[in-house]
């Protein structure tokens, strides 16, 4: 797996020469319904190649992560090389700081032309809502991408609808969480990693996994932290799949106060368990952000870590040789009052928006839809998430390059259908909300029925 990865990169390297030397002029620029539809092959180069000098300023919460930089970095020079008139800049903050800060900037008016977000239709609403208007703080993107086949080729495009308008495209990475192994662990342990289906199987091997000592090893490295993961990975492992979801069931409106399913019995139960694998089985170690956690596994304290396939980008770039004990499986079911439930299907798909105050609207698609390229979308693969466009994703070339995250789209058709947070402007501060909740449950320790029913009342407050 290490010379593979190897491989690989000189692949890439090669890659970015050859698309540096020869992409110029390939860009199709996108019409209105009824012309050649966006993203097909060929066509007439952007109009502004050789014009005026523009600047597409793009605002990112990953940049700040060494995989996701080299990818960026590597788009950034093709498209440069290609169209001389351009040139991109990339600016942002760490994941912490990025969401107060993009709020900031759009209440004044003063974002990039291109805005990255992730997690989902709410996040997008939340942020659209911050402008007055039909698609409020970005761009109507339906004349591009309408009829054209960007509307069923992209992972996570359908979330991209804000007051029936598309905002955004899909063009650059997504992932799911699974769960990372090492396999070394497992073995010495006489754990066979197929023999994990349901989540008593996995926590069964966490606890087998979990020695004392110093240091003390563990059977699973959770996020217990300030980090916003501190909720969302007990969400995805256990609540989801117990209760139909966290904020109402299934996620679905009507979003009233008196639909909240926070306290109900289902997520207590989900709450409660995850809490005693902290607390009464000691599984995981607490007051670890999500890069503590990486780290802890990287160097063999953690048998388990629930992750996306980013991971194996940054496991790379950590140490190629670390690649090969690692292994993957998916996110078990849990046996629940009789009946198995399903992990939800939720992608994490990493999109672009155009910003309402650009200047360059035009230049700013003409950029985001050459992501999608298949020279593009090779370079997207650096990254360590697996590119949005499924024509690419999907290919031999793909499959045979990256073995572990290919992985996951099989991983997704095993899944429940998925599940995305409330698509609604309070969608932040109820997550707010579960967060600290969260936090006080799974790393203080607080009880778990009194947690939940303080963030209920509190929930209710923000949806009224």
């Amino acid at each position: 797996m290490a010379n593979g990865r190897r491989a690989l990169t000189k692949c890439i390297v090669l890659l970015a020469s050859l698309v540096l030397a020869a992409c110029g002029g390939t860009v199709t620029p996108s019409g209105t319904p009824g012309t050649a539809p966006a993203g097909s092959s060929g066509g007439a180069s952007s109009p502004a190649a050789g014009g005026e000098k523009i600047t597409l300023t793009v605002e990112m919460s990953v940049y700040v992560e060494a995989p996701h930089k080299a990818a960026f970095d590597a788009l950034k020079a093709a498209y440069e090389k290609a169209h001389p008139n351009i040139t991109i800049v990339y600016r942002g903050a760490a994941y912490a700081d990025f969401w107060d800060k993009l709020t900031t900037e759009i209440s004044a008016g003063t974002e990039a032309d291109i805005v990255q977000l992730q997690d989902g239709g709410a996040r997008y609403a939340s942020y659209a809502a911050l402008r007055p208007g039909d698609t409020g703080a970005f761009v109507n993107l339906d004349p591009y991408i309408k009829g054209t086949k960007w509307e069923n080729v992209l992972v996570g495009q359908k979330d991209l609808v804000y007051n029936g308008h598309y905002i955004g495209i899909s063009d650059y990475a997504w992932g799911a969480r699974g769960i990372f192994y090492r396999k070394s662990q497992l073995q010495a342990a006489g754990i066979d990693p197929s023999s994990i289906k349901t989540i008593d199987d996995l926590q069964s091997a966490m606890i087998k996994l979990t020695k004392p000592g110093n240091p003390q090893q563990y059977g699973l490295c959770a996020t217990l932290s300030t980090h916003p993961f501190v909720a969302n990975e007990w969400e995805t492992t256990l609540a989801r799949p117990m209760a139909g979801g966290v904020f109402f069931k299934g996620e679905q409106g009507p979003f009233t106060p008196d639909k909240l399913i926070v306290d109900s019995p289902d997520v207590v139960a989900a709450a409660q368990l995850w809490q005693d694998w902290v607390y009464k089985d000691k599984v995981s170690p607490t007051g670890q952000e999500k890069a503590g956690v990486r780290d802890l596994f990287w160097a063999g304290r953690c048998a388990f870590n629930i992750d996306g396939p980013w991971f194996t980008g940054m496991t790379a770039a950590k140490d190629p040789a670390l690649l090969s004990d690692i292994g993957i499986i998916a996110t078990p079911a849990v046996n629940y009052n009789g009946k198995l439930r399903y992990q939800p299907g939720d992608t994490y798909a990493i999109t672009n928006l155009i910003s309402s105050k650009s200047k360059h609207p035009d230049e700013a698609w003409k950029f985001l839809e050459w992501m999608l390229t298949p020279e593009a979308q090779q370079l997207v693969a650096l990254s360590g998430m697996i590119p949005s466009n499924t024509e690419y994703s999907k290919s031999p070339n793909y499959v045979s390059a990256e073995p572990l995250n290919s992985l996951f789209p099989q991983f997704l058709a095993g899944y429940a259908p998925g599940m995305s947070d409330p698509n609604i402007p309070q969608a932040a501060a109820l997550n707010t909300i579960m967060v600290e909740a969260a936090q006080a449950m799974f790393i203080n320790g607080a009880p778990v029925q009194e947690t939940l029913h303080n963030a209920r009342i509190q929930m209710e407050a923000a949806l009224k």
